[in-house]
């Protein structure tokens, strides 16, 4: 069977001059479909004339099966992809598949008459493979876990499958892609996953609502098989993109010990880790730095009691100190992830969050407003409250377009105060003095600061950051 994969072209638009982040997933399913002639697209490297792209690509491969992947911010132009789709390849059953089929497949089947045939929800790498079977004739429709499909008339949504032993998975087919122009500061990067899931219980992250509360780590072994397979591919930059691989910093540690001890720590690496999690062991960051570790996005989140609170994140701004210290002092940029706009937010609880970014030396903030994700328990506790003020518009659910109000402030004053904190901190002569990005990348500090003057339109507009990619 013809197989077409396809990733949304829906990026954060303050990002794209830096980096562009490949589908992974998708990788990962076609290396279970090896008896298939399989394609990837990514889209987000067509960016512009998506459409006419999409359409040539379709006459010439001609697929039977299209899988579309979306987040809930991409639906809209998942949306557009499923009707190009419909109409140059009317003989081809689409399947809806990633976090938004999986953590809205009620609202998206409640009757309309949809644009997909299938929706598979949870892992990809087991229910597509069993709903190909079920498209050539080898097994009933109703036995394919996680599949919702039509039947007389309805939606039926099949059980769940359960969780994937990863110990298990072959390495991701990335020679199935049919573009790889993915980058980090122009130099040529890629994907590798170490472990799936989280146990944490933060009330605004969808990874739960996805895995529920788990932890799946590949062997050692097969995570260094998959990056000597990089390194070979010419690959200089690799981001983990684990949900939280310092949930065991014990194996992230002998991990980091494996990339020094195959040669593989002449690839860079970047990696998200929880703040508790990093400095833990006090032997991780060290290693992490002789792994050639560049950057660490650190889940910082809050620096307020009542926010720390309502993530459940525990007291942990001693270790935020901490962890930031100990990367910066190890040569290791920190990447600063912050909420803001929690529902007993004043003005100056969000100014607070930019003078502690400052205050830590955070080498590049990232400030986002909290977003009611389908499938989040904050979702329902702040449409309980009456606080979310945009809950349908999901292309709005970027992280950067405030869609909640606060007790003490309006949507537009919370965008409108986020944008105008980001100009003062992007602006000052202090975020350039020791910053990893001006000492360390060429042309770094500049990419930086052309990205920053999206703040200003932001500024007038609020809906800062949106994606520029045109069908």
């Amino acid at each position: 069977m013809k197989i077409l994969l396809l990733a949304m072209p829906d990026a954060a638009n303050n990002f794209h001059r830096i980096i562009k982040v490949p589908n992974l997933g998708l990788c990962s399913i076609a290396a279970h479909l090896t008896n298939h002639e399989v394609k990837i697209a990514d889209l987000v490297l067509v960016h512009k004339n998506i459409r006419s792209w999409l359409q040539e690509l379709l006459a010439e491969f001609r697929p039977e099966l299209i899988g579309v992947s979306s987040m809930s911010f991409q639906y809209t132009s998942a949306l557009e992809v499923m009707s190009i789709c419909r109409a140059s390849a009317p003989g081809a059953r689409i399947a809806l598949g990633g976090y938004h089929a999986s953590l809205a497949y009620e609202e998206l089947t409640d009757g309309r008459e949809p644009p997909f045939d299938f929706l598979v929800r949870g892992e990809g790498e087991q229910a597509l493979p069993a709903l190909v079977e079920a498209l050539e004739g080898a097994r009933e429709f109703a036995t394919v876990p996680g599949l919702s499909w039509f039947r007389e008339g309805v939606f039926t949504h099949n059980l769940p499958g359960e969780l994937l032993d990863v110990q298990h998975l072959p390495l991701p087919n990335r020679n199935v892609r049919v573009l790889d122009g993915f980058t980090y500061f122009n130099r040529k990067m890629d994907c590798v996953e170490t472990s799936r899931g989280c146990t944490m219980p933060c009330t605004f992250c969808s990874i739960t609502g996805m895995y529920g509360s788990s932890f799946r780590c590949y062997a050692i072994d097969r995570v260094i098989a998959d990056l000597k397979e990089l390194q070979r591919r010419g690959t200089e930059t690799v981001l983990l993109v684990d949900d939280n691989i310092t949930l065991d910093p014990s194996r992230f540690r002998k991990l980091a010990e494996a990339i020094v001890e195959n040669g593989l720590n002449s690839m860079e690496y970047l990696v998200q880790a929880s703040v508790a999690g990093i400095v833990s062991d006090p032997e991780l960051i060290p290693m992490l730095a002789r792994a050639n570790f560049s950057l660490v996005f650190l889940g910082i989140e809050a620096v307020q009691t009542k926010n720390l609170q309502l993530f459940r994140k525990g007291d942990i701004r001693e270790k935020t100190k901490q962890a930031v210290r100990l990367l910066r002092m190890h040569g290791i940029a920190v990447m600063g992830g912050f909420i803001i706009g929690n529902p007993d937010d004043t003005s100056d609880d969000i100014k607070e969050v930019f003078r502690a970014a400052k205050r830590l030396r955070i080498d590049l903030p990232y400030v986002q407003c909290v977003t009611p994700y389908p499938g989040t328990r904050i979702r329902e506790e702040l449409l309980e409250a009456g606080l979310v003020t945009n809950p349908d518009d999901l292309s709005r659910y970027t992280g950067f377009i405030c869609n909640v109000r606060t007790r003490h402030l309006t949507v537009r004053q919370l965008n409108r105060i986020m944008n105008w904190e980001n100009i003062k901190i992007f602006f000052s002569p202090s975020m350039f003095e020791d910053n990893y990005f001006v000492r360390k990348r060429e042309k770094g500090a500049l990419k930086v600061l052309l990205n920053n003057f999206e703040l200003f339109r932001g500024w007038f507009t609020g809906d800062q950051f949106r994606s520029r990619h045109r069908f």
